[in-house]
């Protein structure tokens, strides 16, 4: 084919015609021997929309003129709803035999699903590169990668994905706000370690605790206006403060949890002792609900002096107040223990059933990339410039990378500030030594009850009274839940495996069943004549779509889920029976189980405090009055109002600082509450922000108000009643029904809350809004 077209390119046709046809010929050639090769598309799932370029180069570089297959890479939605490890999208395409094909996934993450099979093992790929095409420019090899973050993707010796981007922490303290105190600081060892005459950043516990206490300032009437450093705000975590203590949270084989060690508890103890002496942990964190993001950010505008946090703070520092004398150095220890931040970050994987593996790993290893990374930043980077901001790159996990990065974006450019440049290097200089989330099964639940023991322990959930012994109980408890579910992992009980053809054919023996009794039922009604049973047959044939789809659509998932309690279920693999195992466990060893009913059942007293106030509208609004249908409709308004954007107005009206709900109050000489930041008011200002949307239960109300006879009310009248008497012996035994009817749907809805503790409390503080249902979506 080209041998055709050099041939009548050389005989120089005349006209237009000449000069295009050549040119004509060989697109042509090149795209049919485009199309004659092998043409593989990938899925390829992931959270940054810039990495477009880069994808279109690997396509260019597997275009399939080389003889090998043309690959064509499709990018869809991120994997993740949040970055706390909420991976349902994914989870679910693999269980459904569909998945993606590189998932961008958080690192986190790795060891829990991979120890379930979720994941391609990545090791077998680097093995047979490194001896196969050890002159692959894109080869993967162990040291180019920063060691915690090839650690933290890797699980039992496997690589189950291939580190990304990265991130480090460290504290960010305020030079004029230490200056402003620096002879007090200077005192208690707050000093520049190359000039002792100088203030600088606490290094160890000890000064942090100190510096705290001198940086913290308060109003006349003794609340918060700055304060010196925060525990937990920012990036910290109990997490931080027992590694700096030197505690570990598993056992070297990863089989036990050590949460309740000596060195954690000593931790949480400091980070308690630290929360009284600011004024106590509910004071502070209503100082903390006040506090917003961007240039809004508290360090930024003074009301914090120092707090821990990761590097990816530096580009708002630079994009919101660039001139701000900051500093940042590593996170106090205890005294002569090592300084070091913690690390996280993103990775990519490989999903089990990927439709093909071979060219997968050829597209995550592209993406780690300097190639890749090069084409990545340099698009972030004409954003950022037309955007009119600074541009700080994040870090990455290869070594070479983030030097580069380093170089050509911050080191060697002139107009970034030498505070910008002072900073990155702390963060990158202490990668190498920087911790990482523990790799495990239980990954998650493990942070989740780090923090639920840190929670109790700030807030001396156990022993208000004993600060060490709270901090003893409250990791005791989250380290049994932690156990209890290692136990089930490493020790595992021989159970009957299920398999799903009988599970199948059960459920259609109780469907066939269940049309059996319909066929007898319609027997036995063969026996009436006439009109009425030709009615009952047509009935139910009209009925039929419902049934057909209660059946498969709802009967169906109500029974798997019945049988499935059980058993034992990951997805990934078929159930197990374990009998009662589930329930016992339940009632027996999950603590959360009876506070989420307790909480459930606090809510309930709002039943008859709401059906009172919306009865109360119903009667306001029954008068025939000029413009009642507009009231009724402003009344109406607030019940149609999407939950979550009402949950976030509620926080804001909640805000004990500066929300409406407290300024009212304090017009009146009354010092509102923490609400929403309080283990005693949580759950009544959930009760109060429910009262807002009694608009719902006002139009039950108001029909039947509505259809009370007028007759009853003259007869009463006729007899001397009042207006509350007409009310308690008129209004109320018409009304049965409807309070009958209200009663039972407010206690419906109470079992169903969730929306509102997931998006305004998470549940918290300290499980106090920890409902019914938001525990079992956790589990």
């Amino acid at each position: 084919m080209t041998g055709i077209v050099i041939s009548m390119a050389d005989r120089r046709l005349p006209g237009r015609f000449g000069r295009v046809l050549p040119v004509a010929l060989m697109m042509c050639c090149l795209l049919c021997r485009t199309a004659a090769a092998e043409t593989i598309t990938l899925y390829y799932w992931g959270a940054h929309l810039v990495i477009q370029d880069a994808l279109a180069d690997f396509e260019r570089l597997h275009d399939g003129r080389d003889g090998n297959p043309r690959i064509v890479v499709i990018s869809g939605q991120s994997a993740e709803v949040d970055t706390d490890g909420d991976s349902q999208r994914l989870l679910c395409s693999i269980a459904g035999g569909d998945p993606a094909d590189v998932v961008v996934f958080a690192r986190h993450a790795v060891g829990e699903w991979a120890a379930r099979g979720a994941f391609e093992p990545l090791q077998p790929f680097i093995e047979r590169d490194l001896i196969e095409n050890p002159d692959d420019p894109f080869l993967i090899r162990r040291e180019d990668f920063w060691e915690p973050c090839w650690e933290e993707a890797t699980y039992e010796g496997q690589l189950y994905a291939l580190p990304t981007d990265t991130d480090n922490r460290a504290l960010y303290y305020n030079q004029d706000l230490l200056e402003r105190r620096a002879d007090e600081l200077i005192a208690v060892g707050c000093v520049d370690p190359e000039d002792p005459t100088r203030v600088g950043p606490p290094r160890t516990w000890e000064q942090l605790r100190a510096a705290a206490e001198i940086l913290t300032e308060y109003d006349a009437q003794g609340r918060l206006l700055r304060v010196g450093f925060i525990p937990n705000y920012g990036n910290s975590w109990l997490y931080l403060y027992g590694w700096l203590n030197g505690g570990r949270y598993l056992s070297p084989d990863g089989q036990t949890c050590t949460l309740d060690s000596p060195e954690i508890v000593e931790a949480l103890v400091y980070m308690t002792e630290m929360y009284e002496a600011l004024g106590g942990a509910e004071a502070v964190y209503a100082f903390q609900s006040t506090m917003q993001g961007g240039d809004l950010d508290p360090f930024l505008s003074d009301k914090v002096a120092m707090k821990i946090d990761g590097n990816w703070f530096l580009p708002l520092i630079a994009n919101h107040r660039q001139d701000m004398r900051f500093g940042v150095a590593l996170p106090p220890a205890p005294e002569g223990m090592p300084q070091f931040g913690w690390c996280g970050g993103w990775s990519y994987v490989i999903p089990r059933g990927s439709s093909n593996p071979e060219a997968a790993w050829k597209l995550a290893k592209y993406l780690v990339s300097h190639r890749a990374n090069r084409i990545r930043l340099e698009e972030q980077l004409r954003i950022a410039r037309g955007q009119g901001t600074v541009f700080i790159p994040p870090f990455h996990a290869r070594k070479d990378v983030t030097q580069w990065q380093l170089d050509e974006l911050i080191y060697n450019d002139p107009n970034m500030s030498q505070r910008f440049k002072d900073a990155a290097r702390v963060f990158a200089d202490s990668l190498p030594i920087s911790r990482f989330r523990p790799v495990t099964p239980v990954g998650q639940l493990l942070w989740n009850e780090h923090i639920r023991a840190m929670e109790a322990g700030i807030f001396m959930r156990f022993e208000p009274t004993d600060v060490r012994r709270n901090a003893e109980l409250a990791l005791a408890r989250s380290t049994r839940m932690v156990q209890r579910e290692l136990d089930r992992i490493y020790k595992p009980v021989e159970r009957p495996v299920l398999s799903w053809p009988p599970i199948v054919a059960a459920y259609a023996l109780l469907l066939a069943a269940a049309f059996l009794v319909m066929v007898m039922y319609f027997g036995r009604k063969r026996t009436e004549r006439g009109y009425f049973r030709q009615e009952f047959r047509a009935g139910y044939a009209f009925a039929s779509p419902w049934f057909i789809g209660f059946a498969v659509f709802g009967g169906g998932p109500l029974v798997f889920s019945i049988f499935m309690s059980f058993c034992s279920y990951d997805v990934f693999s078929p159930p197990q029976f374990v009998g009662l195992a589930n329930y016992a466990e339940m009632l027996f060893d999950d603590p959360l189980f009876y506070k989420s009913l307790a909480n459930t059942l606090f809510m309930a007293l709002g039943i008859p405090l709401g059906m009172a106030v919306s009865m109360g509208m119903a009667l306001l609004l029954s008068y025939e009055v000029k413009g009642m249908p507009v009231y009724r409709t402003f009344f109406y308004l607030p019940a149609i109002m999407p939950a979550v954007a009402a949950s976030l107005l509620w926080i804001w009206i909640f805000n004990p600082e500066e929300g409406v709900l407290n300024a009212l109050l304090a017009n009146a000489g009354i010092q509102g509450p923490a609400w929403l930041n309080s283990q005693t008011w949580s759950k009544p200002a959930l009760i109060l922000m429910m009262l807002w949307s009694a608009g719902g239960g006002m139009i039950v109300w108001l029909a039947g108000i509505k259809g009370i006879p007028r007759h009853l009310y003259e007869a009463a009248e006729i007899d001397g009643a009042g207006i509350f008497s007409r009310f308690w012996n008129v209004t109320v035994p018409m009304l049965t029904p409807y309070i009958f009817f209200n009663l039972i749907m407010g206690l419906i809805g109470t079992f169903q809350i969730f929306t509102q503790a997931y998006v305004m409390t998470q549940g918290g503080p300290v499980d106090s809004t920890l409902f019914y249902v938001y525990h079992l979506f956790n589990n």
